[in-house]
């Protein structure tokens, strides 16, 4: 089936298209110029007034909408993968929080079956690991009883109950075993993480020098920064072949910190990820996480003891965000929510730019930035209601 978006602003990390055609061929995009002729018998969608982008792509979540991506019901994942394209995202890993080793394993083998297709929903990519080989000194929102040594063995245990659908796990590279575990998830092909550190400057160089490509939640639950002991952040920030994710709510990390970390690494090496948890989108109120009651305070979800435990805030709102903000560009805060995700997972040749080749995911903002489609796969499967918005 033809599709022909017309008069959409196209925007991509190098260029801008306005009046732009943009042509889908079933779930691949087939053509994009400037006032394009739509093809024959194409359905023609009209993009008058509206910000055309690749679909945004999180790495890191853990739910939204009331459905936790930590379960072993996949018709729980399906519901978030449908809800979550409201708010622009097309692609996502389910980020599973540390816990018993058993109880990993059932989630992992839940991610596994569910596979890569949800019918009106995002892709869920796969999954990805926070911990359980992290340090209790940095535990964050983790409940220390769930975090221990690096094992391989145990890794590996994860690595087979994932089916070849686990692709990112997190390390605190200083802990006993955890040279090996990165050795091993290297030659299995996983991005390795460090992420609830507290790593040295030295000790984060040298699991750099071993395969360590990417930073969880940079500045949040590691290490901080002193002139004198620069640790793990110091390294994350100097070395240029490491990815540093960045919650983009403004409040786990202040603007000029992002300002800082965006100055270091660009916004080619900044991943904006959510780190959302299931009440997200919820409103204000009290929940459970985990066990445990948070409530929503100044957009971020927070423990009793005071613990900051995920973001409130969705992908389209950290876009924003950061525009606002003035710290990047449209263009390139939408190269921070989709292409570099899609450059870690090895998915960049087709996932994260509208160009002919790549995929039909596409989501179509507003002049305030608002979410008003959602393509997944070519196919329509959000427009906001006539009124809604800002």
């Amino acid at each position: 089936m033809l599709t022909a978006l017309v008069n959409a602003h196209v925007r991509t990390p190098e260029d801008e298209i306005t009046a732009a055609t943009v042509v889908l061929e079933d779930s691949s995009i087939v053509a994009v110029g400037e006032r394009l002729p739509p093809p024959a018998g194409a359905k023609v969608v009209d993009l008058a007034g509206l910000n055309l982008l690749a679909g945004f792509i999180d790495l890191h979540v853990h739910g939204g909408g009331g459905f936790s991506l930590m379960t072993e019901d996949a018709e729980e994942i399906r519901s978030y993968a449908r809800w979550v394209v409201s708010k622009g995202i097309t692609s996502f890993l389910a980020t599973l929080a540390a816990a018993s080793r058993p109880q990993m394993e059932r989630w992992l083998a839940t991610v596994s079956a569910l596979g890569e297709e949800v019918d009106g929903g995002a892709h869920p990519l796969g999954a990805h690991l926070e911990g359980p080989f992290l340090n209790p000194k940095h535990k964050g929102a983790l409940l220390p009883a769930a975090l221990r040594p690096p094992d391989r063995a145990e890794f590996l245990g994860y690595v087979r109950a994932a089916g070849g659908r686990l692709k990112v796990i997190v390390v605190a590279p200083e802990l006993p075993g955890a040279a090996e575990v990165i050795g091993v998830a290297r030659e299995q092909g996983l991005v390795v993480s460090m992420g609830h550190t507290d790593a040295t400057y030295e000790e984060a160089r040298e699991a750099i020098s071993h395969g360590v490509t990417q930073a969880t939640h940079c500045f949040n639950a590691m290490r901080p920064f002193h002139h004198r002991d620069p640790g793990c952040l110091g390294a994350i920030l100097a070395s240029p072949q490491v990815t540093a994710e960045l919650i983009g709510d403004g409040v786990h990390v202040h603007p000029g910190a992002m300002a800082l970390l965006l100055r270091a690494k660009g916004p080619v090496r900044t991943i904006l990820v959510t780190d959302g948890v299931a009440p997200t989108g919820l409103g204000s109120g009290t929940y459970s996480f985990g066990g445990r009651p948070v409530v929503v305070k100044d957009g971020v979800f927070i423990l009793p003891d005071g613990t900051i435990s995920g973001s409130a805030a969705t992908m389209d709102h950290m876009v924003r965000n950061l525009v606002e903000l003035g710290l990047v560009s449209l263009q390139e805060a939408s190269r921070m929510a989709s292409l570099n995700a899609a450059t870690v997972l090895g998915l960049d040749r087709r996932k994260g730019r509208v160009a002919p080749g790549f995929d039909a995911d596409l989501v179509a903002l507003d002049e305030s930035l608002e979410v008003a489609m959602t393509f997944v796969g070519g196919q329509l499967v959000y427009s906001r209601p006539q009124g809604q918005g800002r």
